[in-house]
């Protein structure tokens, strides 16, 4: 989802009523939302279970979903091997894939101004806490708030969970939240949360 159509979003929001005018917190998905990752993603997936997934089965299949759902649902296993598992973690932290992955156009300024407004921000991401910890760094910036995909105790998306806990953490109504998601399992889980 580009930046611009996030912003879109808020403008129709404010036409609908003060209370998305400013919104309390923006708790936004990282792969395919915040980073430009899916790409990468496929090719780290791709060489750790050796099986071919071109760019249209992984959109339609793998995009919002954790890492050993994945996993399980290439290989079609119940349980997914460890070596496999630990492969894909120490390539998701590599300086090769980290150097693919970019910020989405006008993400970095709308987390600027973001914070200027001193509005807080999270990070709800099936995604491993490692990676996009390192993303962030590299790319100078940082957030309020993260659930990662590797947080003990969170169900994954689509469950609404993940977001539940980023409007705990900052002590707010889900409904005076703006979440920004861009798979179906992940609005899946945004709307559930409210």
């Amino acid at each position: 989802m580009r930046i611009t159509a996030f912003l879109l979003v808020l403008h129709t929001a404010a036409a609908m009523g003060d209370k998305f005018t400013n919104p309390r917190a923006v708790l936004f998905d990282f792969d395919g939302s915040l980073a430009q990752s899916e790409e990468a993603h496929r090719k780290r997936f791709v060489a750790a279970t050796g099986v071919d997934c071109d760019s249209a089965r992984w959109d339609a299949e793998c995009v919002g979903r954790n890492t050993e759902w994945i996993v399980c649902h290439l290989l079609g296993v119940d349980e997914p091997p460890a070596e496999v598992i630990e492969d894909l973690r120490q390539r998701v932290v590599s300086d090769a894939f980290l150097a693919d992955i970019a910020p989405t156009r006008g993400g970095l300024e709308l987390l600027s101004a973001l914070r200027e407004a001193a509005i807080p921000v999270a990070i709800v991401t099936s995604g491993v806490r490692a990676y996009v910890s390192a993303c962030l760094e590299r790319w100078g910036v940082a957030v309020d708030y993260i659930v990662a995909g590797d947080d003990e105790g969170v169900p994954h998306k689509p469950a609404p969970d993940p977001y539940l806990r980023a409007c705990t953490e900052f002590d707010v109504a889900p409904s005076e939240c703006v979440a920004v998601e861009d798979s179906p399992s992940g609005l899946q889980s945004a709307l559930a949360a409210g």
